[in-house]
C-alpha cells in the first residue's frame, strides 16, 4: 500500500478559490485583466482601451469601476492614488499566462503540463 501525503481540502481556501474564478467569469473583467497585463492604467484609460470591444460586456465607466471593485476584492488588482485618479495594477501577472495556457494547451511552463 502506498502512503501518500494528502492535504485536507481547506473549505475557507476553497471558498476563496471559487470567488476568484467567479470574478473571472466576466468577459469585461478578463478584458480588464488583459489590459492591465500591459501595464498600470487609470479607469479613464481602461474605458478608452475597452471602448471598441464588440462583446456582450459592458465597458461604460461606471461598470468598469464595478468590475474593478470585484477584481480588487479578490486581490487580483490593486490601485494607488495619483492626485484625483486611481491607477490600477494587476497583482497576479501570471493570470494571463494561466488563462492562455488553458486556452492554448501549449504552455511551456512545467505547471501547465
Amino acid at each position: 500500500m502506498t502512503h501518500l501525503t494528502e492535504r485536507a481540502i481547506d473549505p475557507v481556501r476553497l471558498g476563496r478559490q471559487a470567488e476568484v474564478f467567479a470574478a473571472l467569469a466576466s468577459p469585461a473583467r478578463i478584458a480588464i485583466i488583459e489590459a492591465l497585463s500591459q501595464g498600470e492604467r487609470s479607469v479613464t484609460e481602461l474605458v478608452d482601451m475597452l471602448a471598441g470591444l464588440e462583446c456582450a460586456c459592458s465597458v461604460e465607466r461606471t461598470n468598469i469601476s464595478k468590475h474593478l471593485a470585484v477584481l480588487r476584492d479578490c486581490g487580483i488588482v490593486s490601485f494607488h492614488g495619483d492626485a484625483q485618479r486611481r491607477i490600477y495594477r494587476l497583482e497576479a501577472p501570471c493570470l494571463m499566462e494561466a488563462i492562455n495556457c488553458v486556452l492554448d494547451r501549449g504552455c511551456s511552463s512545467a505547471a501547465c503540463r
